[in-house]
């Protein structure tokens, strides 16, 4: 097994993916499966906001956007709460099902992002064990005032 690790989390790589760059600011790893169409997106982005906000602004963007939220609530996951939010989008000629878990700490949101064109219940475990061999070194950002700076 591959392990991904940049000082400030590790985690296991799942088999048949493979690390793509990605040029988005704040995502610590991308990974593709090639055998089918799906992504695992893992971001660490500095906020002073809580899960509660978090949760009522995604909700407000679907209601104003495109897709449809089909779940959004609070979930324990190890001896953490995580926000998780389930969408699916088709616009006719691509449809997609996105699974998002966040976790805030330290002043640190902890994202995950799984897309896969359906549901597929089996993904849950999957999703959720990824989730769970997250270890977090320290905080990568550190938060002060209205900015904030890289935890060296």
């Amino acid at each position: 097994m591959t392990l991904f690790t940049n000082g400030y989390i590790t985690l296991p790589i799942p088999e048949g993916f493979q690390s793509v760059n990605n040029q988005e600011e704040f995502v610590e790893l991308f990974l593709v499966d090639s055998t089918k169409p799906m992504t695992i997106k893992i971001s660490v982005i500095p906020t002073l906001a809580g899960l509660v906000d978090i949760k009522e602004s995604i909700e407000r963007n679907f209601k104003n956007g495109e897709g449809k939220l089909i779940f959004s609530d609070f979930i324990p996951i190890n001896d953490d709460i995580y926000y998780a939010a389930i969408s699916s989008m088709d616009n006719g000629e691509v449809s997609a099902r996105c699974n998002e878990f966040l976790f805030v700490k330290d002043d640190n949101l902890y994202s995950f992002e799984f897309a896969y064109p359906y549901a597929d219940v089996e993904l849950d475990d999957f999703y959720l064990n990824i989730i769970r061999s997250l270890k977090i070194g320290k905080a990568k950002y550190i938060v002060e005032d209205e900015s904030y700076r890289l935890n060296e």
